[in-house]
């Protein structure tokens, strides 16, 4: 429903703004979070019977949980110029306010139709195998977006959101409960979140931000470089564990 919704607002704020000036954004922001903020009021509590220590965190770190939570990292930082830069950098292009919304909206549009579908994915490939692709497609997503002027280029180049944040975030918590021992599994999710999309998207976006001078299309060279590094160490590892399976096995 947070994409539904999503999609349905970068699609009217991109008119808006074609029309009206960027300051009808801060306008827009502000009832939004009043209104989160009231229907936040009515939410019903829920106590937990159980109040998870710092400590209890150290029995999630094995070796496959810290790689995969270093490579989710890697891919997050990765989104920081994507996130925080893309639509200046479509602007600068001198495209309008209309196109990035649909750019924005097509990207939503991909993700949720493969939420939607996962149950069917996962039947047919494994997580791991899922996550190494989106870094893959990650890698090819931000080098078009590097090397690319042309709109339908661009926008043919959002349906890869699908891969890159739809298959890879569910994949990445599906991952994450497997690797998880049953006693943690809501610990688990809380710290892949806090390091991925908390941590990650939060230094992608002051690498982004340090870079910005020399131009948007290179932020998205870095983008290309960290999303690559994080699927080499993740194939690598996963590579490197099962020869040494084998060879133990042998």
């Amino acid at each position: 429903w947070g994409s539904i919704a999503f999609i349905a607002v970068v699609l009217i704020l991109g008119k808006m703004i074609d029309r009206y000036t960027v300051g009808i954004v801060i306008a827009l922001v502000l009832a939004i979070s009043a209104a989160q903020a009231m229907a936040a009021t009515v939410m019903p509590r829920i106590s937990s019977q159980r109040q998870a220590q710092p400590h209890d965190a150290v029995r999630l770190l094995s070796g496959h949980t810290v790689v995969f939570l270093l490579c989710a990292f890697l891919m997050l930082v990765s989104h920081g110029a994507y996130y925080g830069f893309f639509s200046i950098h479509l602007a600068q292009l001198g495209h309008g306010g209309s196109f990035i919304g649909l750019c924005w909206a097509l990207a939503s549009t991909a993700e949720v139709v493969v939420m939607i579908n996962s149950p069917r994915l996962f039947a047919h490939f494994s997580f791991k195998r899922v996550l190494a692709v989106s870094f893959l497609a990650a890698t090819v997503r931000w080098i078009i977006l590097y090397a690319a002027q042309s709109a339908m280029v661009i926008l043919a180049s959002q349906l890869l959101h699908a891969i890159t944040y739809g298959a890879f975030h569910m994949a990445g918590i599906l991952y994450m409960d497997q690797l998880a021992p049953a006693s943690d599994k809501t610990l688990g999710q809380a710290l892949n979140n806090a390091v991925t999309y908390g941590l990650g998207l939060t230094v992608g976006f002051f690498v982004s931000g340090a870079l910005y001078e020399a131009g948007t299309a290179p932020l998205f060279l870095f983008s290309a470089g960290a999303a690559l590094a994080g699927g080499m160490l993740f194939l690598g590892f996963h590579r490197f564990a099962s020869d040494k399976s084998g060879t133990a096995g042998g």
